[in-house]
């Protein structure tokens, strides 16, 4: 014969099956409508704010490059900071052998790294320039840091080269929570062509 329930603990259940019902109407209309997602607003804002860090100091690389630049115009002997060679487009070519190269290196290195996408870039050259540009536009998958990896090697090892413009976008394959995984970005990247010393003109003896 089941016992009757004394007036406590009728109570005593009462309270229980209330919090049971409190706890999973919190769950069902706030958590999950409005915490929830403002949880995830919360994390996608940390990581939006860690990448732009990363960025701005990326971007802070520009003046650097900018003097070594300078300092390669002033000396032009130091020719292992130049490109080698007298044909452009063949220069070209080498040019983005050298950066394909680079960013070949570092594909096994955290998420990878891959070119997708190189082509020449004909600058227009202004004739007051003491040296011939050489551009051209490549296109990666990359995560931060072999990207990091990439953009140091391209600004300290040789031929000196100098990136003009860098556009960064979240590769549209990336989930949409978590970590970004590879970023899709472009570079325009220049370097200067070598001099070539031109031969003194014979003198032509009139008869």
């Amino acid at each position: 014969m089941r016992r009757t329930l004394t007036p406590r603990e009728r109570r005593g259940a009462a309270l229980i099956i209330l919090a049971l019902v409190i706890g999973a109407g919190y769950w069902l209309l706030i958590d999950s409508w409005f915490t929830g997602p403002l949880r995830d607003i919360a994390e996608e804002t940390r990581q939006l704010r860690s990448q732009q860090q990363r960025y701005a100091a990326l971007l802070l690389q520009r003046e650097p490059l900018r003097a070594a630049l300078q300092t390669a115009e002033e000396d032009p002997a130091n020719g292992a900071s130049l490109l080698p060679g007298a044909d452009p487009s063949a220069v070209a070519a080498d040019l983005m052998q050298h950066v394909a190269d680079v960013i070949a290196a570092q594909k096994t290195s955290g998420a990878g790294c891959q070119l997708t996408q190189r082509m020449p870039i004909t600058p227009e050259q202004d004739a007051s320039e003491p040296f011939r540009q050489i551009k051209v536009s490549v296109t990666l998958e990359c995560a931060i840091e072999p990207l990091m990896s990439v953009l140091h090697a391209l600004e300290y090892q040789r031929p000196l080269l100098f990136i003009d413009h860098m556009g960064i976008r979240r590769a549209t394959a990336a989930p949409g929570k978590g970590g970004v995984g590879r970023l899709t970005v472009q570079l325009l990247i220049r370097g200067y062509l070598q001099p070539v010393a031109l031969e003194p003109a014979t003198a032509q003896v009139a008869p």
